[in-house]
Formats: structure tokens, C-alpha cells, sequence
């Protein structure tokens, strides 16, 4: 199997019928550093993704449905790679499938291994952990949810999606965020006309520190001051005029400037009485080659690595690669808690 080397996070799609299975895939796969798009039908759009999880019925109500065979087909035959989780899959189907090209395995769903899942595409697509900062979008428009997605994924961040207040509390629970973007109106069962449930989902961020960007066609003053107010959010963005280039920036200053709020308040270090001859950050940051200790700088200024990239004359590959062997020799699972440790011990 020949692995293919990607520039920027690998953009996958999952289709199933079955929420939990999206969820379940979705989950893994976010945490390689992939973006996503999950859905239970397939997408107008079939071009952009070099992955595609699915399953081989569509439709609950069918017993008999195949539609994700003729589904695999097409994405197939533009080159996607192709990995078939089903729970209607026998001997004779998955040899048949096997044969296909470009078709990475063929899975059951009543034997799905985690581990075995995660080898298999990052054998395929030569992918490390990603160490990226990971953004969820909580919106309900297909085509906005699609804009963020590109932008973001080009940006070298990981994403995640939401379209309702229950899937992104969800999302919420299970993972760690650097940033939100929030829609104010979403899919709501009880009120589907002019809700804001957004509303509920800017008070669980808030209440676990994440920083939120509301963009919404509802931009009523008294909710824009509602955003502001009540809930803290670091902007607000009417559609009508959203630019790319300004929501970039944006996000970027919105991650910068929550890392240096984290810092600004976090706990002081222990005050240790350091020797001449063995400073802190000889002692902690000496273990750092010299290259990975002028990366760790640019973390510290909150920096992505497609910006370390730029700064340093080296590809974002590279940057990802330093960015786990600091991770590693610092012996901490984050971007912010080696930033944290650069702090601590004096990293000019």
C-alpha cells in the first residue's frame, strides 16, 4: 500500500444513517487531525475528499438498501480512498468490495476496532497525531458549514462540526477545543422558527473557558449585546458581510489571545532557587535541539504551524514534527502545556 503524504489535515467524509456510527467515526478521526464532514445522506459535492468512511445501507427503512455500494463507486472512480464500516457486510460482499480500487478495507461494525482503524489510515495517508489547534463549527447551513471547513482546514487547524445544540454539547463533552463558531439559530426540535439555541451552547462554552465567534444572519442589536455581555464572545459576525481573510485573522487572534488569558492567569510556578550553573531552562528546555526550542518560541506567541512554516523556512510537516518531539521530551499531551512549561522555566 503506497502512503500519501498530505500538505494539509486530511479532509474525510462519513456517511451512515446511523448517528452513533457518525459520532463514533467522527470522534477518531478528529482526533488524527482530520476535518469532517458527517452526514447521513450523501453530499451534493462528492470532489475534496481524499476519505470516505461508509456504510453500506442509507436508508433505515429499507432493509435491503445498498445505496452506500453505488455510493463507494463514485467516489472510487474520482480516486477517493474508500473505507466500507457496515454492519451488512458477509464473506462473499467484502471480497467482491476488496477488489475495487482505491478501497482501504472493509470493516464490521460488531468487531470495529479503534486501534486497528486509526493504523489503518495512518498507514494509508502516512498521518501523524495532529497537535493542530482543533475548532468546532456549531451550524446547521450545509453551504456555511463547507466555507468554514475549507478556510480553516487551508488555515492548517483541525475542525469539527455540529448542527444542532444537542450534537455540539456533545462534541463539547468529549473533546478539547481552542475555539468555537457559533450560528445563534440551529435545528431545534421544540422550536424550529427563530430560535437561538446557539444562545445554550455560548453558555456551555463559556462555562468551560472556550473562547466563541458568533457568525449569524440574526444580528439583531439586542442579541449582539446579549453575545457580548452575557456570554463573553471574542466577536460577532453578520453573514452578510463575512470576508475570508478577516474571519482568518480573527480566529487567529481569538486563539492567540485566550492562550495569553490562560497564561495571565494561571497559577504561579512554585519559586525555586536555581544555581549559576544550572538555570530552569537549562534544566527543563536543554533536552530541546535548537531548532525544536525556536519552534517552541513560536508556540508561545500562539503562532499555527502553517505561520511556524512561514517564520522558520520549513514545510508545515516539519513544524509537526517538532511540535510532537517537544510534546514528547517535555512530556506533556498539548500546545499550551509545553507553552506552559516554556513559560515557567524561561524561554526567551
Amino acid at each position: 500500500m503506497t502512503a500519501v503524504t498530505l500538505a494539509h489535515p486530511l479532509h474525510a467524509l462519513i456517511v451512515d444513517d446511523d448517528p452513533r456510527w457518525r459520532a463514533i467515526v467522527a470522534e477518531v478521526l478528529s482526533e488524527l487531525g482530520c476535518c469532517i464532514t458527517a452526514t447521513e445522506a450523501p453530499p451534493e459535492s462528492l470532489t475534496g475528499y481524499p476519505l470516505a468512511v461508509l456504510d453500506i445501507a442509507l436508508d433505515p427503512a429499507a432493509l435491503d438498501n445498498r445505496d452506500g455500494l453505488a455510493l463507494m463507486k463514485q467516489l472510487t472512480r474520482i480516486g477517493t480512498r474508500c473505507i466500507i464500516l457496515s454492519g451488512l457486510v458477509n464473506a462473499d460482499l467484502a471480497a467482491e468490495i476488496e477488489q475495487q480500487p482505491h478501497i482501504l478495507a472493509v470493516l464490521q461494525k460488531d468487531s470495529f476496532r479503534r486501534d486497528h482503524f486509526i493504523h489503518l489510515i495512518r498507514q494509508a495517508f502516512a498521518l501523524p497525531i495532529d497537535s493542530a489547534p482543533r475548532v468546532l463549527i456549531v451550524e446547521d447551513d450545509a453551504k456555511w458549514r463547507a466555507i468554514y471547513e475549507e478556510l480553516l482546514c487551508d488555515a492548517g487547524y483541525a475542525v469539527q462540526t455540529a448542527i444542532s445544540y444537542g450534537e455540539a454539547r456533545g462534541w463539547l463533552q468529549r473533546l478539547e477545543f481552542a475555539l468555537a463558531i457559533v450560528d445563534l439559530h440551529l435545528i431545534s426540535a421544540a422550536t424550529r422558527q427563530d430560535n437561538r439555541d446557539g444562545f445554550l451552547f455560548l453558555r456551555a462554552a463559556r462555562q468551560r473557558g472556550l473562547p466563541t465567534i458568533v457568525v449569524s444572519a440574526l444580528g439583531l442589536p439586542d442579541d449582539i449585546d446579549r453575545a457580548y455581555e452575557e456570554f463573553g464572545v471574542f466577536a460577532f459576525v453578520e453573514k452578510e458581510g463575512f470576508d475570508r481573510h478577516t474571519f482568518i485573522r480573527m480566529v487567529e487572534e481569538a486563539i492567540r489571545s485566550h492562550l495569553i488569558d490562560v497564561q495571565a492567569f494561571a497559577p504561579p510556578a512554585p519559586i525555586e532557587i536555581a544555581t549559576p550553573s544550572a538555570a530552569p531552562v537549562d534544566r527543563t528546555l536543554g533536552i530541546l535541539t535548537e531548532r525544536e526550542r525556536e519552534v517552541l518560541a513560536q508556540l508561545v506567541q500562539g503562532y499555527t504551524n502553517r505561520q511556524i512554516s512561514e517564520t522558520l523556512g520549513i514545510t508545515p510537516n516539519t513544524v509537526k514534527k517538532h511540535v510532537d518531539h517537544i510534546l514528547q521530551k517535555l512530556e506533556v499531551s498539548s500546545r499550551a502545556g509545553a507553552v506552559a512549561v516554556a513559560l515557567r522555566t524561561g524561554l526567551s
